[in-house]
């Protein structure tokens, strides 16, 4: 079975059309389907379509609950611009509710195997960062007080592609779907086989001229156009 692992596609329903292009039996999506991107409620629609396991993410929880996202200071602005001028007012009343739906994290077993699925870490499941560089038991210290400590733990929130052993654990971050922010320009996924026990670090590149025409046909403020299109590597 192969099973795509998917994350922070922040509305952008191009990217997400060649994300569906992929072989899979299973999806797996690990947060944060809207803010950003100019098609929030149609890459909604493209996320639980295909997805069989969801977990919410922090601009998932900002748009269900009309909350602060708690993201940096570097996009915050831009966050908040389009989550009042897009997001909110695009979403249907019956996408918010799906929103408010979405559990924090989820447990299951692959191939007996246990895996956590997370946004942000399990110690912070909506706004913790966990990169290659910073990993620590405490990072997986539950809410309850226990602590992980073996399976494959799945997050997503970093927009930073990654696989790692740590102690008996292995740590994914299949990076961000829509939105990279590492040193590669594009967007990335993941594949599990549960067949050959292989994981593909998966990146491609989409349409980027649309969504550079959807951007700049939604957002009037030249600056914040300008810093979205940045953001996004779509100018």
């Amino acid at each position: 079975m192969r099973i795509l692992i998917f994350s922070d596609i922040h509305s952008n329903k191009y990217a997400m059309k060649e994300v569906m292009k992929e072989k899979f039996d299973e999806a797996i999506f690990l947060g944060d389907i809207v803010d950003y991107g100019p098609n929030p409620s149609e890459t909604l629609d493209m996320v639980r379509n295909i997805s069989k396991y969801m977990v919410m993410g922090n601009h998932d929880f900002a748009a269900a609950f009309n909350k602060d996202c708690l993201c940096s200071q570097e996009n915050h602005e831009l966050s908040v611009y389009t989550r009042e001028n897009i997001t909110l007012k695009e979403l249907s009343k019956e996408d918010i509710s799906f929103l408010r739906k979405i559990p924090q994290n989820i447990d299951i077993k692959i191939e007996d195997i246990p895996v956590s699925l997370i946004h942000g870490s399990p110690s912070n499941n909506l706004y913790g960062y966990l990169y290659p560089w910073n990993i620590s038991k405490e990072n997986f210290k539950t809410p309850f007080g226990s602590y992980i400590e073996d399976g494959l733990i799945l997050v997503g929130h970093t927009h930073f592609q990654f696989l790692v052993p740590f102690g008996r654990m292995t740590l994914l971050n299949p990076g961000s779907a829509g939105q990279p922010r590492d040193n590669d320009p594009r967007p990335s996924y993941s594949i599990l086989d549960t067949d050959t026990g292989s994981i593909d670090m998966k990146r491609f590149n989409y349409d980027r001229e649309a969504l550079n025409k959807a951007i700049s046909e939604k957002v009037s403020d030249a600056i914040q156009r300008n810093k979205l299109l940045s953001l996004f590597r779509a100018l």
